[in-house]
């Protein structure tokens, strides 16, 4: 059997995949929560892309992970309904930059993702350290943004790990977003939820 190694950023997020998938906490002496059933390894990484990139990097070295699945919330860039769900088909970061053409390769790549055949559809996504509120702040041409999706495909590529990302829409990254992103948090990850089921 596969074993899937799932990062996710938030407690309230990791809390409601802990409950609809019956995964135990375990003891360790990670400084990461970490939740696991027959099946699947869950870590709570925090938000942003150092936290993720060393979460991921934690899960992948110690418990034997065959692919991973980043799941969690997104801002909405293009006219998406807050509490739909979707899966991601390529990643890239929105808050880059480097003058040397020699590193410019890696740091604006798009890194694609696995989508499972029989998805309606999927989006595409960019990541940086910045809680967006105001969605031209982005400078993306991508569907959502979030804080963590590059840095998790990243590691997982450079592992040769196969990596899925589902993300709930929570807000429509204006000005508004941080009121209403706890708001629409329940509505938004039961949709990804019903996805996780769908790509394990």
């Amino acid at each position: 059997m596969a074993s899937i190694g799932i990062v996710c950023a938030m407690h309230e997020e990791v809390q409601k995949i802990v409950t609809a998938l019956n995964l135990k906490k375990l003891t360790t002496n990670s400084n990461f929560a970490i939740y696991q059933n027959q099946q699947i390894t869950l870590i709570e990484s925090s938000i942003g892309k150092v936290a993720s990139t060393l979460a991921t990097c934690t899960l992948i070295e110690n418990y034997n992970i065959d692919r991973l699945i980043n799941i969690g919330l997104a801002g909405a860039l293009k006219t998406t309904p807050v509490g739909s769900a979707y899966f991601v088909s390529s990643v890239t970061q929105h808050d880059a930059f480097i003058p040397f053409e020699q590193y410019q390769a890696d740091m604006y790549q798009s890194i694609n993702c696995m989508v499972p055949t029989n998805a309606a559809n999927a989006m595409t996504l960019t990541t940086g350290d910045q809680f967006i509120d105001n969605m031209h702040h982005a400078n993306s041409d991508a569907d959502m943004v979030d804080m963590e999706g590059f840095a998790i495909a990243y590691v997982a590529n450079k592992y040769k790990l196969p990596i899925t990302m589902i993300k709930g829409i929570s807000d429509d990254a204006n000005g508004a977003s941080e009121e209403v992103l706890f708001k629409n948090l329940n509505a938004a990850m039961d949709q990804t939820i019903v996805l996780l089921k769908q790509a394990i």
